[in-house]
């Protein structure tokens, strides 16, 4: 089964570790460790340790995607880092996307669970990269401001590839 502490050491790399941002076209305003002042209003951003970020992140993203349950790793840290990036439900319902799952509801339970463990790591993590990055450029067709975001977006899918 996956193993929170070792996704964590790569997701607060890509989320830039603590560093603290303020990009007026990231609609998460003041953040460090990946933690958003506009996702955790009640949460002094400036003053978050990196062991306050992880609770956030075992509590708020790894349990929420059931990632002790996953089998592989690899799959594990993909999804953990997709759902730190875009949030649980939609790292969730595009996990089911590219599972080929018909009703992709956004919430990982015994069934998606069970798919996912018996999919091939490798192809699941090629499907879900695709489907990342359309959503991604989505994104960035919707709203022109996210441009800027997209190369970065793309390069921390592909990192995850590997």
């Amino acid at each position: 089964m996956a193993n929170f502490e070792k996704a964590i050491i790569k997701t607060l790399i890509n989320e830039g570790g603590a560093k603290i941002t303020d990009d007026p076209n990231d609609s998460g305003g003041l953040t460090k460790y990946g933690i958003s002042q506009r996702a955790y209003p009640n949460v002094n951003i400036r003053g978050l340790t990196e062991n306050q970020a992880k609770e956030i992140y075992k509590r708020d993203y790894w349990d929420v995607i059931k990632a002790d349950d996953v089998q592989s790793q690899h799959v594990a840290e993909n999804i953990f880092d997709t759902a730190v990036n875009m949030g649980p439900r939609t790292a969730s319902r595009l996990a089911q996307i590219a599972l080929g799952m018909s009703d992709a509801d956004g919430i990982i339970g015994p069934q998606t669970l069970a798919v996912l463990n018996q999919a091939v790591a490798e192809t699941f993590i090629a499907e879900y990269t695709i489907t990342k990055i359309a959503r991604y450029a989505s994104i960035c067709n919707r709203n022109r401001s996210q441009r800027k975001f997209l190369l970065g977006w793309v390069n921390r899918t592909l990192g995850g590839v590997a």
